[in-house]
């Protein structure tokens, strides 16, 4: 199965997972769902392609800049596009709850994701676990197009939107419904990992920049492996803006720049 393929069937398996959710008017959590989501790619890593590489820090830390995870798209040069992704879980009424306004005049998520476009020339996008609501899902179909036509709703499972559209709805419309992103500003996450990124980061970063020493690939391994043990985490600095987990991709061979 190709990355392409997978980011599908992943994206589909998010989708009717949370719609079953949703029958019974239950919930999921959003760490568990990004851990599977983690995980999926992970043993993809491991077991079908290089084309994927995933990488945590050594201590779990959480970005002051929202970003949960950093995904990097290589242009086949060795050069990798900067996505910053904040992930969100929809609950069953098709809200949103944590997409909210919550004390007025204090800085929200969306700056500080919008902040690290500007320090950093990253994209910050919401990565947002969807399913069908049992009350409140959207009578529109998709209608977004990428490099393999119109994606299936399924495909919408795992959706991006730009941190600069959140804050646009999310201030007239709080919490946010998926129905106020879909069809318009929301895209499946197959358009990033199948074609060329259309949207692009200001800065482009080396392998090297971005894997530093304060990350490890993640295989599974004995304690007695890890070589951060005995080691303080000033050891092992972090670069500026990094989220905890960096998730490299190549849907562009090296060397392959047409």
């Amino acid at each position: 199965m190709s990355l392409c393929d997978y980011s599908s069937y992943l994206s589909q398996r998010v989708y009717h997972h949370l719609s079953q959710v949703f029958k019974y008017e239950l919930s999921f959590a959003e760490l568990g769902m990004t851990d599977h989501f983690v995980l999926d790619l992970v043993r993809f890593s491991h077991l079908v392609s290089s084309s994927i590489e995933v990488y945590k820090t050594t201590w779990p830390i959480e970005s002051v800049f929202g970003n949960d995870m950093d995904l990097f798209v290589g242009d086949g040069t060795g050069q990798y596009y900067w996505y910053a992704l904040q992930a969100k879980v929809m609950a069953h009424n098709g809200d949103f709850e944590d997409l909210k306004i919550k004390v007025k005049g204090e800085l929200q998520q969306w700056h500080k994701l919008l902040l690290h476009e500007r320090l950093f020339g990253s994209q910050a996008f919401y990565l947002l676990y969807v399913g069908k609501s049992k009350t409140n899902s959207p009578t529109s179909r998709p209608t977004k197009t990428d490099c393999h036509g119109v994606a299936p709703i399924g495909d919408y499972g795992l959706s991006l939107v730009k941190a600069e559209d959140i804050l646009k709805i999310v201030t007239r419309t709080t919490p946010m419904k998926f129905s106020e992103v879909f069809p318009d500003y929301v895209e499946p996450l197959r358009s990033i990992f199948c074609c060329p990124p259309s949207l692009l980061s200001a800065t482009k970063l080396s392998k090297a920049q971005i894997i530093t020493s304060a990350y490890q690939r993640v295989y599974a391994r004995g304690k007695e492996d890890d070589r951060a043990r005995n080691h303080n985490i000033s050891d092992y600095p972090l670069p500026d803006g990094a989220a905890p987990v960096r998730i490299l991709i190549d849907i562009i061979p090296t060397g392959d720049t047409s």
